[in-house]
């Protein structure tokens, strides 16, 4: 026989004497319950181990994948800017080059300033942000973000693509910027009528400040000028027209929009701006984008990516995304060690059948074999129920209301989910490694087992 030794007309016996042990021990009978109820712990462990990486590792990809869509959509692809505080002259050339420049879409100049606004709460530090209005939404999707109530619910799209009810009303709130004449109430509930620009005010900021659309703020600017009683801070009233909510840390509870002109009259810029912005057809070649567009704009003058301005964020997420996979990747490790205490147990308690097989001329290699089948089978069938379950759960939290994120939290106001093909490959390959490797060490200790030594224990 070829699963023992000797003469064997029946070249497949072996395969098939393996098999059927195997079989006979991953389930034991009734009399050896107690093997397959830690069988089935040990399946169960490794595909709760691996269906728990999944789902964490789909969340977290649809995190990074919503907030980088948002990041693309709040600002310019390409950043084009000029060291020192004289800001860059001769817009319109500048703006028709960079426009002709493959890979450009549009192209957008704005002002940015660093600022104080009072409302009726506390005083808060705020970067006012020069845009001009009909420029802008060909640059950003603002008309995604623009808001009339505080932490008004958005709409569950990665693609950051407003309905045209909400670009119509965005787009009026920015043709608002511009100076008018605007009603407005005082903190005393009176109703004042003046000539007054429009402000757009980050929701979280204007929350800090206690204010609502229709509602004065001043803005007091590091710009001084000379008066009889000395020098004093430039100060400029603006009416609330709207609010910003992009749900990205950091956004939204410093930014501030206003008019172009407005900006560049109150900080004393003449006609020179801050610098450009730019939107590409592709926002993933803006490095590519930004190295050609290097040797047209040479120092004093500098180009940033989107991905360059928001690096630390990123590589937090990356960061995060790792150390996830190694914690949790020892949830399947532990289940695996589940598969050693059944091997384990289930040597102790087949000692005298590996004693009398072994004694019939059962090679070491084929009751080794024995248990490393029954071990990889226990792997398999875990990862491969894992992955079933990971991919329900996956399903479910993406189909339904299962966690509702508040508004203005986050960019939209689900969990979202986003499951990477090969993430899921590369997590059935680990399990299966890790069950496989365990499952050496008990075979090996079947194997090694003495057919006399085996026989002491009935």
């Amino acid at each position: 026989m070829s699963g023992f030794e000797g003469n064997n007309p029946y070249p497949n016996y072996s395969l098939g004497f393996e098999h059927f042990i195997f079989k006979r021990y991953l389930w034991s009978p009734r009399e050896d319950r107690s093997i397959s109820v830690i069988t089935g712990i040990s399946i169960f462990g490794v595909a709760l181990g691996v269906m728990t990486l999944i789902v964490v590792l789909s969340v977290m990809n649809g995190f990074e994948r919503d907030l980088r869509a948002a990041i693309q959509g709040a600002n310019a692809h390409l950043t084009v800017y000029r060291f020192g505080s004289k800001g860059i002259d001769q817009i319109e050339e500048r703006m028709a080059k960079l426009a002709s420049a493959k890979g450009v879409e549009a192209v957008s100049p704005f002002t940015s300033h660093q600022a104080m606004l009072m409302g009726t709460g506390k005083p808060q530090g705020s970067m006012i942000k020069g845009i001009d209005v009909t420029l802008e939404p060909q640059v950003t999707k603002m008309d995604f973000f623009i808001r009339t109530r505080l932490f008004e619910s958005k709409r569950d799209n990665s693609l950051m693509q407003a309905d045209p009810q909400q670009a119509q009303m965005a787009r009026q709130i920015l043709t608002d910027l511009a100076p008018s004449e605007k009603k407005w109430t005082d903190e005393e509930g009176q109703e004042h009528s003046s000539f007054l620009a429009g402000i757009l005010i980050g929701s979280q900021l204007a929350k800090n400040l206690g204010v609502g659309i229709g509602e004065v703020v001043t803005l007091v600017s590091p710009e001084e000028r000379i008066t009889p009683m000395g020098e004093i801070p430039r100060a400029k009233r603006f009416r609330v027209e709207g609010f910003f909510e992009s749900g990205i840390m950091g956004y939204d509870e410093i930014l501030a929009f206003v008019d172009l002109k407005t900006a560049q009259k109150l900080y004393r810029m003449g006609d020179r701006v801050t610098g450009f912005a730019l939107r590409l057809d592709d926002g993933e070649r803006a490095p590519e984008v930004k190295k050609a567009l290097s040797d047209d704009f040479p120092f004093p003058f500098a180009l940033a990516s989107w991905t360059e301005q928001n690096k630390n964020l990123f590589a937090v997420f990356k960061l995060e995304k790792i150390g996830l996979a190694l914690i949790l990747t020892l949830i399947i490790l532990i289940a695996a060690f589940n598969i050693i205490s059944s091997l384990v147990l289930l040597v102790i308690e087949k000692r005298k059948d590996i004693a009398i097989l072994k004694a019939m001329g059962a090679q070491s290699g084929a009751i080794r074999r024995i248990f490393v089948y029954q071990g990889t089978v226990i792997g398999l069938t875990g990862t491969f129920l894992g992955i079933l379950m990971g991919l329900l759960v996956c399903w479910a939290i993406a189909s339904f209301d299962v966690i509702e994120i508040p508004a203005g939290v986050y960019v939209g106001n689900r969990i979202p989910m986003y499951i990477e093909t090969w993430q899921v490959g590369l997590i059935a390959v680990v399990s299966l490694v890790i069950c496989f490797s365990v499952t050496l060490i008990p075979s090996r200790k079947a194997a090694s087992l003495d057919p006399v030594e085996g026989l002491k224990y009935e």
